[in-house]
């Protein structure tokens, strides 16, 4: 009997810990980002711009203008002993144009990652496909970062 009264009174108590998961929408959002120039990789900056419009306070005062350029390439990284490509470099450059009141600050953030070669193509496409929504997901929380520190 002590052994249920104790594991109903564990759960209850953990149940109201008030934890909350970290990528949980941002609720406190205050500031509005109105996506202007976006150049480059249509994949990142597809993504990027979805993942900032998803939690956008339209009615905030707090007015930011962004531009994205992209640049992403896919390096040989090294050959095997026919010459053939074993292994690429993932590559992407992003530079982010922030202007709030007049006032013009750039991110850069450089992303690389390294995958062997698959030999079948669409598995190959598929798996470089998941590494582009890895990098665009760490560009938004990085603009994220800056965006929150801005006054």
């Amino acid at each position: 009997m002590k052994k249920k009264i104790f594991s109903i009174f564990i759960v209850l108590f953990l149940s109201n810990c008030g934890f909350s998961p970290i990528y949980l929408q941002e609720k406190n959002v205050d500031y509005h980002v109105k996506i202007g120039n976006v150049e480059g990789d249509r994949l990142i900056n597809n993504l990027i711009v979805s993942q900032l419009n998803r939690n956008n306070n339209e009615s905030s005062l707090k007015k930011i203008n962004i531009d994205i350029n992209t640049e992403y390439k896919k390096i040989i990284n090294s050959k095997n002993a026919t010459g053939a490509a074993a292994s690429y470099e993932l590559v992407s450059i992003t530079l982010i144009d922030i202007t709030k009141d007049n006032k013009t600050e750039r991110l850069v953030v450089n992303k690389k990652f390294i995958i062997d070669k698959i030999d079948n193509s669409f598995d190959q496409n598929n798996y470089e496909r998941t590494v582009k929504e890895t990098f665009a997901s760490s560009i938004v929380e990085k603009l994220r970062y800056k965006l929150n520190s801005l006054e």
